[in-house]
């Protein structure tokens, strides 16, 4: 009998524990959907969100106002003229075609740039140094390959359909963005050596006001040229040495400083403003339906993967629901454009840069290195040295 209720017990002891782990079970598998549909809308959400930059980027590019003119303005003091235009973004699929208008005015805040206007202000200290020079040139002619080439690059995928770029736009952009950056470590070679002509140049302005005067530095001045000389070399050196820094941090740097001024501009949307958040807002609002039909995928996948077949059908079934309005959850309502007028051009704006140019005797690059590249420097230098003998 004792032996009886003994065996009663122990099955009654495995159905509880059976029962217990199933419910642990099914919690944790409760808690793995829950967490895996979070990192799911987050992704979903980053993604669309960063179709809402693109999207804003090639307007901008469109619109044509990005530094790219290494002889204008924010680099030098010369304005370019940029005839202002609308661009067409959220069209519809009407007949005839409606667009919203986002334009960049190329006002005072468009129109500067904090890393080139501090550049260009301490280039015309009367104080400038040379050396400096050497590293601000550097970074002032990436800058300007990089807004020249994120302007070509993303005028030219302005001309795809909008609903392919905001679905595909992130993975094309990636993509051409990591052959950018291949490129910027070779451009990065080439501005390091390319700018050591400033090791040969002597600013001669000692009053401290006005421009600075910068002269060649030639081998009548032996001091100054064999000063020259070394730091070329010891910039090579250096250059080989520390190219894990050179090849690796500048050109990643500078290209993702690019990046962020331009998704920083302002526009004007309908004539409100707008900036690169309101475009993502805008994104989210009018992709609801495909934004909300993937997190219904996401939806239905995880809960089969995490919680079985069940749950997986019974998912299906609700969102069918909510999908014919069984349901009343306006989820699956899109909500609709306003402020629509027929759509503008495509082309790019017109940018004009007037830059003033001296004329200025040609010679090749020995007799420059020797005599320096102003005219006149052979005489001007002779009669320096007989000054210097006759004293």
């Amino acid at each position: 009998m004792s032996t009886t209720t003994s065996d009663t017990s122990a099955i009654d002891d495995k159905k509880e524990d059976s029962s217990t782990t199933t419910s642990i079970s099914f919690a944790s598998n409760i808690g793995s959907f829950l967490f895996s549909l979070i990192i799911a809308i987050l992704i979903v959400l980053a993604y669309f969100s960063s179709s809402g930059l693109i999207l804003f980027v090639c307007k901008l590019a469109q619109s044509n106002i990005l530094p790219t003119e290494h002889d204008c303005y924010p680099y030098t003091n010369n304005k370019p003229e940029i005839t202002p235009i609308k661009t067409n973004i959220f069209t519809t699929f009407t007949d005839p075609e409606m667009s919203m208008k986002l334009e960049f005015p190329y006002d005072k805040y468009n129109s500067s740039n904090k890393i080139l206007d501090m550049f260009r202000e301490y280039r015309e200290k009367p104080s400038s140094n040379f050396l400096a020079n050497y590293f601000i040139s550097i970074i002032e002619q990436l800058m300007s390959f990089n807004y020249s080439s994120i302007n070509m690059i993303m005028n030219g995928l302005n001309g795809l359909p909008e609903m392919l770029l905001v679905g595909l736009g992130p993975v094309i952009v990636a993509f051409l963005f990591a052959i950018m950056l291949i490129v910027n470590v070779i451009m990065t070679a080439v501005y390091w050596f390319a700018n050591m002509s400033w090791f040969f140049k002597k600013n001669t302005n000692d009053s401290g006001d006005g421009l600075p005067e910068w002269e060649d530095v030639t081998l009548t001045s032996p001091i100054d040229w064999s000063i020259g000389a070394i730091l070329a070399i010891v910039f090579t050196i250096i250059y080989f040495i520390g190219a894990g820094v050179t090849i690796g941090f500048i050109p990643y740097a500078v290209l993702l400083l690019c990046i962020i001024t331009a998704i920083s501009y302002k526009g004007l949307l309908n004539g409100n403003n707008a900036t690169g958040l309101t475009i993502i807002k805008e994104v989210l609002k009018y992709y609801k339906i495909t934004i909300v039909a993937i997190f219904s995928l996401f939806i239905i996948a995880l809960a089969f993967s995490k919680l079985g077949a069940a749950p997986g059908i019974v998912s299906i079934l609700t969102i069918g629901l909510i999908y014919w309005g069984v349901i009343s959850i306006d989820v699956f309502k899109p909500i609709p454009e306003t402020n629509l007028t027929p759509v503008v051009s495509y082309d790019q704006a017109f940018k004009k840069c007037n830059i003033l140019r001296t004329k200025k005797e040609k010679h090749g690059f020995l007799y420059n290195l020797i005599f320096g590249q102003n005219g006149g420097g052979i005489t001007k230098d002779l009669k320096k040295i007989s000054k210097k003998l006759s004293s």
